[in-house]
C-alpha cells in the first residue's frame, strides 16, 4: 500500500508539474507603470507593480523581477541588491482572479530617461525542484529633468543686462497691441488703413498700436569634459544652470533660446541641438527633455563651433555656460559676442578656481561670473 501511495503521488505531482509548466502563466499579466511621467532630479515618486491573475487557477509563488540604473534609487527597499544596476525582487502568492498593486517609493537622484523594459516572472514546481521563467515586456518610462539649481546671483545680472539693452532700443509697435483708430495722415502706411472704419465716416481711419519692447536671451551650454581628470560634477552644474535659466527667463515672459554641444540621439531619432529665442508652449517641456536624455558618454562636439553656428540678433543678450573657461575661449566668446550683451557663467568647485580664471576679467560689454559649488 505504502508504494502504491507513493506511486500515486508522484503521479499527481508529475501531471501537476506538466501541467503547471504549460499553463502557470496564460493569463497572468504584470504592469510597472511610474506614479508620473516626468519630474526633477532630486524630486520623489513611485513605481507601481501591478500583477493580475485572470484565470480560475492559482499561482502559489510569483517572483517578479526587474532592473533599472541606480539613478532611480530604492536600494533601501526590501529585495533589492545594487551592483551595475539595481535589481528589484519580489515574491508574491497570487490566487484566481486576484489583481495585486504594490507601490514601491524611489527617488530620481540624477536627470536623465529611465525605461525599465522588461520585467521577469519566475514560479516554481512542486517541491521547488524545477524553476519556470517568462520575460515580459514592459513599457514603464520616466524623464528626470536637471534639477533646480541657484540662480540668484546670475538672474539679477540677465535682468540688469536685459535692462540696459532695452533701454538703448527703438521702441516699435506690436501689431497684437490695439489701442485705438485716428484719423489717417501721410506718414501712415497703408497697411495700417481701417476700412471699415473709412466707410463709416467718408475719410481714411487707421489703426494703432502700443508700442512694446521684445526682450531675447540665447544660452550657449557646453558639457564637454574631455580632460585627463573627469568633473562630472561641473558639467552637471552647468546643465542645471542653462536649464533653471530657461525655466526663469521663460515664465518672466522673456524669449529665450538655447543650444548646446552634447551628441546625441533624442528618443524619437531625432538630433536636436537646440532652438532659437521664442516663448512657445511646449518650449520649455522640448529643453527638459532634450537635456534628460543626453548622456555624458556620449560625448560632444566643439563649442566654439555648436556656437559659432547660431546668429543672434543686435538685440539680444547672449549667455555662455562652460566649466572649461579659459583665455582663450574667453577671447572666442567676446569675438561672438560682438557688441552683444554677454554674461559667461563659470562652475568651478568652491576654493578651488585656478588662477588662469581668476585672471580672466569682465570686459566692455562681456560679463564674467564664476558660481562656485560644493563638491558632492
Amino acid at each position: 500500500m505504502i508504494l502504491y501511495f507513493i506511486f500515486a503521488v508522484g503521479l499527481v505531482t508529475a501531471i501537476w508539474n506538466y501541467y503547471y509548466r504549460r499553463h502557470w502563466h496564460r493569463n497572468v499579466t504584470v504592469r510597472l507603470r511610474f506614479e508620473t511621467d516626468a519630474l526633477y532630479a532630486g524630486d520623489e515618486t513611485k513605481l507601481y507593480e501591478i500583477i493580475e491573475n485572470r484565470k480560475a487557477a492559482p499561482v502559489p509563488v510569483l517572483e517578479v523581477g526587474f532592473h533599472t540604473e541606480k539613478a532611480l534609487d530604492f536600494a533601501q527597499e526590501d529585495n533589492a541588491n545594487v551592483s551595475d544596476y539595481i535589481y528589484k525582487r519580489d515574491i508574491f502568492a497570487v490566487l484566481g482572479r486576484q489583481k495585486i498593486t504594490r507601490e514601491i517609493p524611489l527617488r530620481c537622484t540624477k536627470r536623465g530617461y529611465y525605461a525599465v523594459k522588461e520585467a521577469e516572472l519566475t514560479t516554481y514546481s512542486l517541491q521547488y525542484r524545477k524553476r519556470f521563467s517568462k520575460a515580459l515586456e514592459s513599457d514603464a518610462a520616466i524623464y528626470v529633468y536637471p534639477k533646480m539649481t541657484n540662480v540668484s546671483d546670475i538672474m539679477p545680472l540677465c535682468e540688469r543686462m536685459l535692462g540696459t539693452l532695452q533701454c538703448a532700443k527703438r521702441l516699435y509697435e506690436d501689431p497684437f497691441a490695439f489701442r485705438t483708430i485716428r484719423e489717417y495722415t501721410i506718414a501712415d502706411p497703408m497697411k495700417t488703413i481701417n476700412w471699415k472704419a473709412s466707410a463709416k465716416t467718408g475719410e481714411l481711419m487707421v489703426n494703432t498700436f502700443d508700442s512694446t519692447l521684445s526682450q531675447k536671451a540665447m544660452l550657449f551650454l557646453d558639457v564637454a569634459d574631455t580632460g585627463i581628470l573627469k568633473y562630472e560634477g561641473l558639467v552637471e552644474e552647468s546643465i542645471a544652470i542653462a536649464a533653471t535659466l530657461v525655466r526663469r527667463l521663460l515664465r518672466q515672459g522673456i524669449e529665450a533660446g538655447f543650444c548646446f554641444n552634447g551628441v546625441k540621439a533624442a528618443q524619437n531619432g531625432e538630433q536636436t541641438r537646440g532652438f532659437a529665442p521664442a516663448n512657445e508652449k511646449g518650449m520649455l517641456v522640448r529643453m527638459e527633455r532634450m537635456l534628460a536624455e543626453y548622456r555624458l558618454a556620449d560625448g560632444a562636439d566643439s563649442y566654439e563651433a555648436q556656437f559659432g553656428q547660431y546668429t543672434a540678433a543686435a538685440d539680444t543678450l547672449l549667455v555662455f555656460i562652460s566649466k572649461n573657461l579659459n583665455a582663450a575661449l574667453f577671447e572666442a566668446i567676446r569675438k561672438r559676442a560682438g557688441e552683444n550683451p554677454a554674461i559667461v557663467v563659470c562652475p568651478v568647485y568652491r576654493g578651488e578656481a585656478a588662477q588662469e580664471l581668476l585672471d580672466i576679467k569682465s570686459r566692455e560689454n562681456v560679463r564674467v561670473l564664476l558660481k562656485e559649488v560644493d563638491r558632492e
